[in-house]
């Protein structure tokens, strides 16, 4: 009799357990469902780069000095942060050293089989740019390995592309998906570029157009021996500059290609040494001063696209301006501008001036603009308002003045303003 009871009791207690544990499940799931991926976005905009801060600030300790500062632009938003590098090579390679240590990451060595190769692309590094090899010589002391010792293959692009992209949790961001297309907009991604000469001085404006929210910067450097450089970038703090200007009035802005389909890759390392897109992008902001100094970069080292192709357009204090854009046999073609303007968007240059009018509403409206006459930043600024696509970001650069105005939100009367003078 007992024993009944006892069960009786005990599958009472279940049942009441279930359905209290049913209850809070579905007032949970709903607490779960009304959490919006915006509100989520929210949240995320609060605390991705917290990590990050923490590891500058131990990084610096460890140094005894500071050579990057980190801080918002303004209290308004919370996309872009503003940076500031100074000092030599080996000490920011070995500040980024230290940030990855702690966050659980390390360069790898060269294999036996690949020391022949990976001597070849020090090689070429001493040749064209051997800042780097300081950069990679900061990062080897950090962790023990000599800089003949690195694999360049991983350091050129997955060592910092890695990193940046998991410590500022660019993947949490792609996850959300938060889009700021425009309604109407006709492609997802989408940037334009133009160059005016204006006689006395060249204006170049720049849409940075993307899917959905993610972390970016506005970048200043004055490393040692390089000309000191504005830039925005995106990805890699550093190393992947979307847009910038130099001191010497050089400015240069990429694109992705994805019309045609056939002028868009993402290769594997080639079997010659190459230069991630991205890193020769900074390379020629720091190094050189005219278009004729950068296409002649390009000409003596081989670009590498990992993550997509992208072609760019070069504007310098002489008014000059070209396109730089890789054929299929991804070599690098040169377009000079032939007008006193210049307009690139998404579509290939290889195909021809009336394939890009008759493909791309972008670069047929702002050629239409542009013919009607620019005569000073606010005719290029409204080009670049007119065919926006997305709520990212659109830069004025000022050669003669070196300095550039962003407009980060959707109102063009709100704008910051960052110079090299």
């Amino acid at each position: 009799m007992k024993m009944k009871l006892l069960s009786r009791n005990l599958i009472s207690l279940l049942l009441v357990f279930l359905i209290v544990f049913t209850l809070y499940s579905c007032q949970n799931d709903q607490t779960v469902q009304q959490t919006t991926p915006q509100e989520r976005l929210e949240e995320l905009l609060t605390t991705y780069d917290l990590e990050f801060q923490e590891y500058l600030a131990n990084a610096h300790q460890t140094m005894g000095k500071n050579i990057l500062t980190y801080e918002p632009i303004s209290t308004q938003i919370t996309i872009p942060k503003l940076i500031e590098i100074k000092g030599s090579y080996y000490e920011y390679g070995y500040l980024v050293a230290l940030i990855s240590r702690q966050y659980g990451r390390q360069p790898v060595r060269v294999i036996s089989a690949n020391i022949e190769f990976n001597n070849r692309i020090i090689d070429m590094y001493r040749n064209v740019y051997p800042q780097f090899l300081e950069i990679a010589r900061g990062v080897g002391d950090v962790f023990d390995i000599p800089v003949e010792e690195l694999n360049f293959v991983f350091f050129e692009d997955e060592f910092f592309h890695g990193l940046w992209w998991n410590l500022f949790k660019y993947n949490q961001f792609q996850a959300l998906n938060v889009s700021n297309i425009s309604a109407g907009s006709v492609m997802q991604d989408h940037c334009a570029l133009v160059s005016a000469n204006l006689g006395n001085n060249t204006i170049v404006g720049r849409n940075f157009d993307n899917d959905h929210v993610k972390p970016h910067f506005v970048v200043i450097t004055q490393m040692d021996g390089a000309y000191k450089v504005l830039a925005s970038a995106s990805y890699t703090i550093y190393h992947w500059v979307m847009d910038g200007i130099n001191e010497k009035g050089l400015v240069m802005g990429t694109a992705a290609i994805i019309e045609p389909p056939e002028y868009f890759w993402q290769d594997p390392y080639p079997s010659v040494p190459a230069i991630q897109q991205n890193h020769l992008f900074r390379i020629a902001l720091e190094t050189c001063a005219t278009v004729d100094e950068v296409i002649a970069l390009y000409r003596s080292v081989r670009p590498w696209s990992p993550h997509s192709t992208g072609h760019l357009l070069v504007a310098d204090a002489g008014g000059n301006s070209a396109v730089i854009e890789f054929d299929l046999d991804r070599q690098p073609d040169f377009f000079w501008s032939e007008k006193d303007y210049q307009v690139l968007t998404n579509i290939a240059y290889h195909k021809g001036f009336e394939y890009m009018m008759g493909n791309c509403w972008r670069f047929n409206i702002a050629t239409d603009m542009a013919e009607n006459g620019l005569n000073n930043a606010d005719d290029v600024l409204n080009i670049m308002q007119t065919i926006r696509g997305t709520h990212g970001y659109t830069t004025i650069y000022d050669i003669r003045n070196r300095f550039m105005r962003a407009y980060f939100l959707t109102d063009v009367s709100t704008y910051y303003e960052f110079g090299l003078l």
